[in-house]
């Protein structure tokens, strides 16, 4: 799979979870909202990271190519002129701002004695944004995937030029499957440390007082991909048996 069709995935996830929390919200099950509003909520900002990601990894890929593997510099151009142009890059942003801020009304708005209608209306606004900024993200995730593939095309090109010539480029060892599930499992232990030290230090272990957000958000997030490249890796394994 391509990774506008995980995106579109997470999309077409995060779409109706968030319409159902937000119906759910106003027909006042408030302890079933939060059931729904919370994995949609997390749901969205993964997507809205996996954008982000994946486009700061594309850039990095063509500069390194461009100054190393004689990919041409238009390609670099051709990705500058879309993050000019796009908007990709702010609706994630603010997609995801929104998402947060919806969250953190709906337990700070009583501590600040803030009607329940400052969460109502900043939940109808992350709604209204995250609907309208998603299927931006997805055109632009598929117009920087075509820039990546014909970056692909050249290089390979180049590449048989060289081998030709007898100057094959040395193969760097790319990321495993494997490597990136220890990764993402270490950044899902690792992401309960700071609320650990947060409850047990600073609140001297009154947990009530310890929200668990945003540690648990990270956490869950780190353990999909963990799961994801896990099962790739097996994959892969099963494959060269």
């Amino acid at each position: 799979m391509r990774m506008a069709h995980y995106f579109l995935i997470a999309c077409l996830a995060a779409g109706p979870a968030l319409l159902a929390a937000a119906v759910i919200g106003f027909l006042g099950r408030l302890d079933l909202h939060f059931q729904v509003a919370l994995p949609a909520a997390i749901l969205t900002v993964g997507a809205h990271t996996l954008l982000i990601l994946f486009m700061i990894v594309t850039g990095r890929i063509l500069r390194e190519a461009v100054a190393s593997r004689d990919l041409p510099q238009v390609f670099l151009d051709e990705l500058n002129e879309f993050f000019a142009n796009k908007k990709a890059y702010p609706a994630a942003i603010f997609g995801s701002f929104s998402i947060v801020a919806a969250g953190v009304l709906a337990f700070g708005a009583p501590a600040l004695g803030l009607p329940a209608v400052v969460h109502w209306l900043s939940g109808l606004l992350a709604l209204g944004l995250n609907l309208w900024a998603l299927p931006i993200e997805f055109r632009a995730l598929r117009e920087n995937q075509r820039l990546v593939d014909a970056a692909a095309v050249t290089l390979d090109r180049i590449d048989r030029e060289l081998e030709a010539q007898g100057e094959a480029p040395e193969e760097e060892e790319p990321m495993t499957p494997a490597a990136l599930a220890r990764a993402a499992g270490i950044v899902a232990i690792s992401a309960w440390m700071p609320w650990a030290y947060w409850a047990f230090v600073i609140w001297n272990g009154d947990l009530s007082k310890a929200s668990v957000h945003p540690f648990l958000e990270v956490s869950v997030l780190a353990a999909i991909v963990w799961w994801m490249a896990r099962g790739e890796a097996r994959r892969q394994e099963a494959a060269a048996s």
